[in-house]
């Protein structure tokens, strides 16, 4: 068992920060064999990153709880560059690339973690102690067995399902659930997932619309793309990672691809084409589908003030891959060991809380999973007592998340991370679009292409 963290001195607001300086654990930060750097009159640690999509804009909360207590000698901010993740990525890397002393953290991506290592664009972190971190998350930000960035927010895909919807397929087939409720692999949940849908399609209500398909995806030209499908072939054994991370193609590719693309429309909504997180949320609470894969941070959607109009449960996505983003600091930064400060800061037990409990986003740290009363998203509805589909508690749900989190694989940990997943998307979604058959061996030579950075 992790060890508890007390919620005596958590940090909520302003007014009760300065007042919880000492019992936050924040003091040992000036404890260290090396002093925080004096920063110029004008200058300002910066933080540079995509949208902070937290619940509340907890990352921005966070920058000003550290300006709260040391704004006076080292101020800090954060950057926002863009919620598109491609975007992103192109503009860290031209600062990056152009050497700009202005920005101190970057707030990467996972899969960019190799290659911002690799080309010295960031610092080795030293001191830094791995106890109380997720294993996965942790890992994320290793590269050649120096650790190079912390997880700041981790993310995980995971599977929802309309518990109301599955329990009129019990009750129209005389069956009853399995008692782990879902396959553990995709190819049986894609099955599951149509064949569910298909006995609903006629069955309509004056509040719901009939069920259009089994599940909604991510599938967009983007990397949301990239990550479903990956997912669904890693699941279903066509693709894995070598001992390097590399990516390897099996012999089944083919076979597993053109399933998928067959059920469309049946097992997947087709819409899911179109779809990034907002429009496949949208679907799955307008009750066009029985299950949904996204984030964490829908459960709190779903389960919120605005909360879907049934039963959402949740369980583990087969084949999740590790998702969030991680803390490294710059090497033009002109204060490195002040920005090395703001990164610990920020991914310490309790500002993980403060992004798990307050902004909706999964913890890198099993302090919150550990402590009772730390709420990742509401209760669940009660179901009645002839209800044979349950569905997770808040502390059960937390337990499915963690569990998720600490296991997760990574995607491709390759130096050209951004040109592999442009070249899968390019291959791959002519295949599901029906415009292209499977090609295994021509999606091998591009794949083998893409890992050294060239596009065929």
């Amino acid at each position: 068992m992790h060890r508890l963290l007390s919620r005596r001195g958590f940090l909520f607001g302003a007014g009760v920060l300065a007042g919880g300086f000492a019992t936050a654990g924040l003091l040992p930060l000036f404890r260290r064999d090396r002093s925080m750097e004096r920063l110029a009159p004008g200058h300002v640690l910066t933080v540079l990153g995509g949208r902070d999509e937290s619940d509340g804009q907890q990352r921005h909360a966070l920058i000003e709880l550290w300006n709260a207590h040391y704004g006076r000698t080292h101020p800090a901010q954060l950057v926002e560059v863009s919620s598109n993740a491609d975007l992103a990525y192109s503009t860290m890397l031209s600062t990056a690339q152009a050497g700009d002393a202005r920005v101190d953290v970057y707030n990467l991506d996972i899969p960019w973690v190799p290659l911002f290592a690799e080309e010295g664009f960031v610092r080795e972190l030293d001191g830094i102690e791995r106890a109380g971190f997720l294993a996965a998350p942790w890992r994320a930000g290793v590269w050649n067995g120096a650790l190079h960035a912390l997880p700041f927010n981790s993310d995980v895909g995971l599977l929802y399902y309309n518990a109301d919807l599955l329990e009129e397929y019990y009750r129209l087939t005389g069956s009853t659930p399995e008692p782990d409720l879902l396959p553990a692999a995709w190819p049986e949940l894609a099955e599951f997932a149509g064949t569910v849908a298909g006995r609903l399609a006629d069955v309509r209500t004056p509040d719901r619309p009939a069920v259009e398909a089994g599940i909604t995806l991510q599938l967009s030209d983007y990397e949301g793309f990239t990550v479903g499908v990956w997912e669904a072939l890693q699941s279903a054994g066509a693709v894995s990672l070598d001992h390097a991370g590399y990516p390897v193609l099996g012999d089944g590719v083919g076979e597993a691809l053109a399933r998928m693309a067959s059920g469309l429309g049946t097992a997947v909504l087709e819409d899911s084409l179109a779809f990034d997180e907002q429009g496949s949320l949208a679907a799955f609470v307008a009750g066009r589908t029985v299950f949904l894969r996204h984030w964490p941070r829908a459960l709190r959607v779903l389960r919120g003030m605005d909360a879907a109009g049934f039963r959402v449960g949740v369980a583990r996505l087969p084949g999740a891959v590790l998702g969030g983003q991680s803390l490294a600091v710059s090497s033009a930064s002109r204060y490195p060991v002040a920005a090395q400060r703001l990164v610990e800061f920020l991914t310490n037990e309790r500002s993980q809380q403060v992004l798990f409990e307050r902004g909706g986003f999964a913890s890198s740290r099993w302090a919150p999973y550990d402590d009772p009363s730390a709420s990742w998203a509401p209760g669940a509805e009660e179901a009645g007592e002839d209800s044979s589909v349950v569905v997770p508690s808040p502390d059960d749900a937390k337990r499915v998340l963690a569990d998720a989190l600490d296991t997760a694989p990574t995607r491709p940990r390759l130096l050209h991370y951004a040109v592999f997943s442009e070249t899968f998307r390019a291959h791959v979604r002519p295949v599901l679009t029906g415009d292209r058959d499977p090609d295994p061996d021509r999606l091998a030579r591009a794949v083998e292409a893409a890992v050294d950075g060239r596009i065929v």
